[in-house]
């Protein structure tokens, strides 16, 4: 129950940030992670910048931590449910080695990110880990906007409405999103602003949903390159609020000429087959928090309509043990490198 669990989270995740030492205000805010962690940072990454006047940045634990320059100055928010990516806690180590402070955000006590780190904020443990990540999504999410509460020094009610908003789209994307599910051979998820982040996610839901051919980009960017990528018969989700809206629309003409099956996920009404209403939060900043999830019904609906066993890697094909394997290995127990200046 997502919107019970919100409920329950905020409680505790507001006192656990009340009580962090985060020191003075920093200059920059580096959000990094990878997977759904960085995800869920690019998608706030706009809520931070309009909320802080700190530099802020989402970026991914390889580019935080080989690239990215750290200073006193500097606050690293570290994403991790599991708490055991190796870059990630690479990247934290290398950020303290210069001087910067860190925040640990994980979903599993006593984990070496935050030992890395230093200091943390716990989100609830995960219920499975062997389906698409739905409830972590939501729950990242709203970690990292409480967070922004104390950091901006303000209280989002925003974060008050969102349970109430999750149960509604939840039940009504259950309703209305069966007729966009089918057999295309590919998912095109296209995002705009804030929201090119959970045209991203949606794809990643679809990989873990038993290898799902689905790909992703930037909504404008679909016209330089990646629509070569497509093929009548394959479908397309949107995902476009107030700003982008009339550029879907030009979009969802196009993509009927190409014989590609195309909705879209907005907060601009009216609502129909081809169209899921999303509410408005509080802008485009906000949209990330619920246009992820119709996307998350969509994914779960799509996989019992192909009848993907999810308890098997990659839904059972021969070679989804070894790339599990190859998973855990490069994610889990990749050599950690923790000197900022090798060589």
């Amino acid at each position: 129950d997502q919107p019970a669990a919100l409920e329950s989270a905020s409680v505790d995740l507001r006192r656990q940030v009340r009580e962090l030492d985060l020191g003075p205000p920093p200059r920059k805010v580096i959000l990094t992670g990878s997977g759904d962690s960085i995800i869920a940072g690019t998608a706030l990454e706009s809520l931070y910048r309009r909320s802080l006047s700190a530099e802020v940045r989402a970026i991914s634990s390889m580019e935080s931590s080989r690239y990215e320059p750290f200073d006193q100055e500097t606050l690293v928010v570290a994403v991790s449910v599991s708490g055991g990516v190796a870059r990630t806690i690479e990247a934290v180590l290398r950020a303290r080695a210069q001087g910067a402070r860190a925040l640990a955000v994980v979903a599993r006590p006593g984990s070496r990110l935050a030992e890395a780190a230093g200091a943390q904020l716990l989100m609830p443990e995960p219920l499975t880990r062997h389906t698409p990540h739905s409830r972590d999504y939501t729950q990242t999410l709203l970690a990292l906007a409480i967070l922004l509460e104390r950091l901006a020094a303000t209280r989002f009610e925003q974060l008050d409405r969102w349970p109430e908003a999750t149960r509604d789209v939840l039940d009504r994307a259950f309703a209305e999103l069966p007729g966009w599910v089918d057999d295309s051979p590919q998912t095109i998820f296209l995002g705009a602003g804030p929201d090119r982040a959970t045209a991203r996610y949606g794809a990643l839901k679809f990989w873990e949903g038993g290898a799902m051919r689905a790909i992703w980009d930037e909504l404008e960017e679909f016209a330089h390159g990646s629509q070569l990528m497509a093929s009548p018969g394959q479908s397309a989700v949107l995902i476009a609020g107030k700003e982008a809206h009339g550029r879907a629309e030009e979009f969802l003409a196009g993509l009927a000429r190409m014989e590609i099956s195309a909705r879209l996920v907005t907060d601009q009404p009216p609502r129909s087959p081809e169209r899921f209403v999303v509410p408005d939060l509080g802008g485009a900043a906000w949209m990330p928090l619920v246009s992820c999830l119709p996307l998350q019904v969509l994914t779960y609906l799509t996989v019992q309509r192909r009848g993907i066993d999810l308890s098997i890697e990659m839904g059972g094909v021969p070679y989804g043990r070894l790339y599990g394997e190859m998973h855990v290995q490069w994610t889990k127990h990749s050599t950690i490198d923790a000197d900022p200046n090798p060589g």
